[in-house]
């Protein structure tokens, strides 16, 4: 009897002449969820590590966490919400590498029945260190972060039954402490927000009908 294969393939393929030409694809892991984006980040060794929403024996939609380097690399699992669902929740993680080592991670899920957007560490392999922390809005859906020396910037959209706002989590400190700041507010159609880095500044980007905004973060 053929087994259920359970969510779908990732693979990685990479460059060494700026997008020129491409090497094979190979195999990163089976069963990760079929939708949701993979976040990447640099890593200290000058290759990249990937964050994607995976699932986990026998139907849990946590994240898993790989190198992606030139060797083999083991799948590490990131986050323990034990999340059982059987479908795609569309929502991806956001993860960029921590100054001090390892990584900051935010990422969607429901933990002990409580569904929210979540803050997270991971260290240099990926497994979760430290407090785990909701985003102050139970309403925060598709978060992104980025951050700048110590400073740490997280953006989220979220939609109070009329309208979207724009809101982000703001730290000095590499995330020991955060405030919270409101950015915009639109009833239009709108997209999901992104933070970018620009000579050492943040910014939040986000796209209405109307305009694309483009908010400072100076925590």
């Amino acid at each position: 009897k053929q087994s259920v294969y359970r969510g779908a393939a990732i693979y990685r393929n990479e460059s060494t002449d700026g997008g020129a030409s491409f090497g094979p694809d190979i195999k990163l892991a089976d069963h990760s969820c079929e939708c949701c984006r993979i976040a990447l980040a640099p890593e200290p060794g000058g290759s990249l590590a990937a964050m994607w929403r995976h699932v986990f024996e026998p139907n849990e939609r946590d994240h898993a966490f790989a190198l992606l380097g030139s060797g083999p690399s083991g799948t590490e699992r990131a986050t323990q919400d034990h999340w059982a669902v059987d479908g795609c929740p569309h929502h991806g993680p956001g993860l960029i590498p921590a100054r001090s080592g390892g990584y900051h991670a935010v990422w969607f899920g429901v933990r002990d029945g409580v569904s929210a957007v979540r803050y997270g560490r991971l260290d240099t392999a990926g497994r979760a260190v430290g407090e785990v922390r909701p985003l102050p809005d139970t309403r925060a859906e598709h978060a992104d972060l980025a951050g700048s020396g110590d400073a740490l910037a997280i953006v989220w959209r979220s939609f109070d039954g009329q309208a979207t706002v724009l809101r982000a989590w703001l730290s000095r400190d590499a995330g020991r402490s955060f405030r919270l700041r409101d950015l915009g507010r639109t009833e239009d159609d709108n997209d999901h927000p992104r933070v970018l880095v620009h000579q050492g500044r943040m910014f939040a980007v986000w796209r209405t009908r109307k305009e694309i905004r483009i908010e400072p973060l100076d925590p």
